[in-house]
This record gives structure tokens, C-alpha cells and sequence, in this order.
């Protein structure tokens, strides 16, 4: 189904330009061409699949997956009434899903991907050691601090996971600056660099949510607002499309619909994300904010036509499913957002509205996508720390995503049973007042439950082959 992965190294795989016998010096006509080849060979690196491999913060990023697993029964539970009622329990799930899982495993994902497309060396183990380490102490003393009400803990913990992100911001950084070829304008690359650089920005105005009241034009839910838009639609949603962008094309195996459409939607997303987290802090919800949301859609919709397209395209799969569909969730909360920035009343409380417009976005986008992207770098081999970008070598051949044996644990019946029950579930949110909405989340949770549950053995049995065959070996 798909091409033998290419292991040779970069020197090998150099892309010359035509050029005449005559004239030593490239006409514009021959740069274009020099430049058509380098976009080719970046493109045909794509298609042999970036040789990303299972890191620590991937299996870390696994482990709270299951523990978010673990939280969404509690939470399906205590709806229901048939445990107690936990304080925490909410904040706890989404962050755990978000900082724990989905940033884990972009910690893992994103220097590796940069290092692969710049063709330069990635961090060290003893980099990616401490890093590991830091951000998952900081985690636990972020959510101790949030949970049980010591402030300086949560400093402490947000602080610290603010450094780190500031060094994945400057790891991609120094790579594109030391690139060569013009290989950094890459739009992966760009969404890469924006991705933790918005983050940074979301994680200061945690500091005024909790620990420190911040007094803002827009008040406390404008600079939560900020916070959420930062941290969901800018860190996760602009790495996860960057990535994408280059994975969704090995997946069905084809080529990228179009790389125009791609370079396009770049700065549109650029330009978005800046009024959408400005907006909300500033209380100009109706021009600001507005304006961000109405860009970022742009882009988005271009994104999700390109993948639409490069699917269509390709051979299609459970997982290559399941990742478009969840593409349609992530502007679940902005089809509600002209409502509220407008002030039309929609006879639905606020509070309410937020609920379940944050559960589009965990449950319908990114926990298919994290669910989607453990399961393929579960089948890969050891991280080589350190290693140049472009020599895989026999442990890292494998890459992301497999050249054979495609993972697809989902079939179209279960992808549309998940997306049926995501909407069920937002819909009960939205009427909690209603004697018939624990009818909807009853059955809704469980279908997600169940099949989020059987992701995760799938998980860990396709680590466990992997493994015993590698013993094998």
C-alpha cells in the first residue's frame, strides 16, 4: 500500500536544478524550477512518512489518556449521580486530556517532525530527559496547586511549564534558522513555530485566572476566554494542523491536495489567531475578537478542504476517518460564538453554551486526534535521540506511520457512532434543564467510553507486538 520508507541520508537525496552549460549563473526561470524541486523533494519526503519515534513524553502522553479515561467514567457517573460530587473533577479532565495528553505528546512529536523536514540534528536524550521530567513535576504541582488551593504550588508549576514551552519554541526556532535551502518557509514548519509562541502567551493569563486577579478591560471570562483560545485553538489546534498537513497524506497514500491552498491558509491562521486571544482580554468582543474568528475560519476551511480532497484522493482507512471527521469539531464552539459576541439570545444560559461548546472541541477534535496519533507512534520503535533528521537508521525506518499493516481500529460505523454521541452529549449539555437530556448523556458517554476504551487496548497491544517482535528479532 505504501512505498518502501527512504533511509538515505540527506547528501544522498540532493535535489539539482537543470541548469545551462553555457552560463554558470541560474536565470529566474531555472531558480523557479530549483525551487518546484526543493517543494517536490519536501513533498516526497512527506509521503515516505517523517521518521518519528515512541519518546517518553509519548508514552507519558498515553498514560494520561488513561487517566483522562478514567476521569470521563467518573464525571459519566457523578451525571448520574452515583458517585460523589467532586469540585475539581471538570478542570482535572480538560487538562489532564490537554496538558497532560495532547501537550505530552507534541513535546515528543514536534521537535522530531521539525528536525526531520530542516534535515537537522534533534535534541539530546539528556535534553529531552530533563524536559520530560520538568514538565510532569510542574504538571502535578500546577494541578495540586489548582485543586487544593495553594497558590504558590500552582505558580511553581505554571512557571516551570512556562520555561519549558519556551524551550520547544526556541528548539524549532534554532532549527529553522540553521536550516539551509529554503526549507524553513515550510508552512509545517511555520505552525510549529507559532504553535508554542501562542502557548506561551495562553499560559500568562493562567496566571491571572487563579493565582493573581488581573484586572482587564474584559474582566475575568474575557481573560479565560484568551486563556481557552490560546491554549486550544492556537497551541493545539495550530500544531495538530501543521502536522497534520504532512500526515494525513501517508495515511491514505496519496499526495497533498494542493501545497497553495496550504501556504494560504498559513498566514490566515497567523492573522487569526493574534484578535481571537487579544480580543477577549481587551472586552471588543464584537470587532477584535470577531474579526480573529472570521479570519481563523478562513484558514480552517481551506485546511479542511485540502484534507477533504487529499483523502478522497487516497485509500481511505478507519484512521484517516476518524481524524477528518474530528476536523469539523474544532469550530464547534465559533458556530455559537456571533450568538454571543452579537448578543442574539439563543434561550440557552452562557455557562451552559460553554460547557458544551468545550466539549465539541476535547471530545469531538482533539481527543480523536491525540487517540489517533498515540496509536501509530505506538507501533514505532526507540527514539535515536540526537540523530540527524534525515538518517533514520534501521530503529527509526519505521517512522509515524507505517509503511505496512496500517493500524485502523475504527470502522466507518464506529467513527460515526463516536461523532453521533459527541453531538448527543453537547446537546444534553445545552439542555440540562430538561427531564430528557440525561438521555442523551447516558447513552452518549457510554458510546464514547466504550470505544475510547477499546483505542486504548488497541494502544497498548499494538506497543506490545511491536515490542515482542522487536525481542524476536
Amino acid at each position: 500500500m505504501f512505498a518502501i520508507t527512504d533511509t538515505r541520508r540527506p547528501s544522498e537525496r540532493t535535489c539539482m536544478a537543470d541548469t545551462n552549460p553555457g552560463d554558470s549563473r541560474p536565470n529566474d526561470s531555472e531558480r523557479r524550477s530549483a525551487r518546484a524541486d526543493i517543494e517536490r523533494q519536501s513533498a516526497r519526503r512527506s509521503m515516505d512518512g517523517p521518521p518519528l519515534s515512541m519518546t517518553p513524553f509519548h508514552v507519558a502522553g498515553i498514560g494520561f489518556l488513561f487517566v483522562g479515561f478514567a476521569l470521563a467514567c467518573y464525571q459519566g457517573l457523578q451525571g448520574l449521580e452515583l458517585v460523589p460530587q467532586v469540585s475539581w473533577i471538570t478542570w482535572t479532565h480538560i487538562h489532564f486530556v490537554t496538558i497532560g495528553a495532547f501537550t505530552q505528546l507534541l513535546f515528543g512529536t514536534l521537535p522530531q517532525l521539525t528536525a526531520w523536514k530542516l534535515e537537522r540534528p534533534g535534541p539530546s536524550a539528556r535534553a529531552f530527559g530533563a524536559v520530560f521530567l520538568g514538565l510532569n513535576g510542574a504538571l502535578l504541582l500546577a494541578w495540586y496547586g489548582r485543586a487544593y488551593g495553594e497558590p504558590l504550588l500552582f505558580d511553581v508549576g505554571l512557571g516551570t511549564i512556562w520555561l519549558l514551552t519556551g524551550w520547544l519554541f526556541a528548539v524549532v526556532l534554532v532549527m529553522a534558522i540553521r536550516s539551509d535551502s529554503g526549507r524553513a518557509r515550510d508552512p509545517t514548519v511555520g505552525f510549529s513555530l507559532l504553535s508554542p509562541f501562542v502557548y506561551l502567551v495562553g499560559l500568562t493569563l493562567a496566571f491571572g485566572l487563579y493565582s493573581h486577579g488581573w484586572d482587564v478591560p474584559g474582566g475575568w471570562y474575557g481573560l479565560r476566554e484568551a486563556h481557552v483560545h490560546a491554549n486550544a485553538w492556537g497551541f493545539l489546534g495550530l500544531a495538530a494542523i501543521g502536522t497534520l498537513y504532512d500526515l494525513v497524506p501517508r495515511l491514505v497514500d496519496a499526495e497533498l491536495y494542493s501545497d497553495r491552498l496550504k501556504r494560504y491558509s498559513f498566514p490566515l491562521f497567523t492573522l487569526g489567531i493574534v484578535p481571537l486571544v487579544v480580543g477577549p482580554v481587551l472586552g471588543m468582543g464584537t470587532t477584535v475578537t470577531a474579526t480573529g474568528l472570521a479570519l481563523y475560519a478562513a484558514g480552517y476551511v481551506l485546511y479542511v478542504y485540502t484534507l477533504a480532497r487529499t483523502y478522497r484522493a487516497g485509500t481511505s482507512n478507519g484512521t484517516a476517518l476518524s481524524i477528518l471527521v474530528a476536523q469539523l469539531w474544532i469550530l464547534g464552539p465559533a458556530s455559537f460564538a456571533p450568538f454571543i459576541l452579537f448578543g442574539v439570545p439563543l434561550g440557552i444560559p452562557d455557562p451552559w453554551i460553554e460547557t458544551g461548546a468545550l466539549h465539541f472541541f476535547f471530545l469531538g477534535w482533539a481527543l480523536p486526534v491525540a487517540l489517533a496519533g498515540s496509536l501509530l507512534v505506538a507501533r514505532s520503535l526507540k527514539w535515536a535521540p540526537g540523530t540527524d533528521g534525515g538518517d533514520a537508521g534501521d530503529d527509526r525506518a519505521a517512522g509515524l506511520v507505517p509503511t505496512t499493516d496500517l493500524p485502523s481500529p475504527l470502522g466507518p460505523r464506529s467513527v460515526l457512532a463516536w461523532n453521533l454521541a459527541v453531538l448527543a452529549v453537547g446537546i444534553g449539555f445545552f439542555y440540562q434543564d430538561q427531564s430528557w437530556s440525561v438521555l442523551l448523556h447516558g447513552p452518549g458517554y457510554a458510546v464514547v467510553l466504550s470505544i475510547w476504551g477499546y483505542y486504548l487496548v488497541t494502544i497498548v497491544d499494538r506497543r506490545w507486538s511491536v515490542r515482542a517482535s522487536k525481542r524476536v528479532s
